[in-house]
């Protein structure tokens, strides 16, 4: 770390740079990746961006970097240093873009207090957990969907959509229920409710990803009904006839093509 920010505070258009991620709470392990902003004038954004591999090698033995399109964030280049291996994300945004971030970053190093001033001027905003009311209004599609790819014979699609369950409904209850920052399903394993999301998992087999299916249902409604009394949603008028269409899958067995 201590090469790298030599390195980017010889380049004159890097105005500092901030830590994010695990390292602000300070649980980095051997396999945490590195969360790093660069910041740069507004001026020279557009000409910082085409020189960021070259930025990123500067700081280390680079093997490969890529931009974070595919994640939705452009401004994101993600570099695999070593040996040993490290992934390191580098973020590169204006003193503006500040403005605008999920977290409060550490300032590792900066420019004539800029940086610092920006941050003081703004706050960030946390990413939220969806609603239960969210989560309800659309599951019961999802689920439906997830039968139609087993009986179809998509079961890698059907995988997806476990995962997807997984992620996106269920982990966001956990949230709601025990509190915390929702981040998909990442450290659940150490959860009290890891051995019922282990049951939302398959094989590439049609009786596995049905009999997941029909656990994630499960899963959902015994942690539905944990919820306090004030976070509780409407249920949803389509879950009658997709309990009882996955009954029916479930009764028939999967028939798959």
């Amino acid at each position: 770390m201590t090469s790298a920010l030599g390195a980017w505070r010889a380049n004159p258009g890097i105005l500092g740079v901030l830590a994010g991620g695990s390292y602000l709470s300070r649980n980095m392990d051997e396999f945490s990746d590195l969360d790093l902003i660069l910041v740069v004038s507004d001026e020279l954004r557009a000409a910082i961006e085409q020189e960021r591999i070259a930025i990123a090698r500067a700081a280390g033995p680079l093997l490969q970097g890529f931009t974070g399109e595919h994640v939705g964030e452009p401004r994101l280049l993600i570099c695999l240093y070593g040996p040993p291996l490290l992934h390191v994300d580098l973020k590169f945004i204006s003193v503006s873009e500040l403005g605008s971030r999920i977290e409060e970053p550490e300032v590792l190093f900066e420019r004539a207090g800029i940086i610092t001033e920006r941050l003081g001027s703004t706050r960030a905003s946390p990413l939220g957990t969806p609603s239960a009311q969210w989560i309800e209004d659309r599951i019961w599609v999802w689920i439906h969907y997830g039968i139609d790819k087993i009986r179809r014979g998509e079961l890698f699609e059907c995988l997806d959509m476990l995962a997807f369950l997984r992620a996106q409904a269920l982990a966001p209850l956990i949230r709601l229920i025990d509190g915390g920052v929702w981040r998909g399903v990442r450290r659940l394993e150490a959860s009290r409710h890891a051995p019922a999301l282990s049951r939302v998992c398959a094989r590439h087999d049609a009786e596995e990803c049905l009999r997941a299916m029909a656990a994630a249902v499960d899963v959902y409604t015994a942690l539905r009904s944990q919820l306090q009394e004030s976070d509780r949603p409407r249920h949803s008028p389509a879950e009658p006839d997709v309990r009882a269409y996955l009954a029916e899958v479930c009764a028939a067995g999967a028939h798959c093509r």
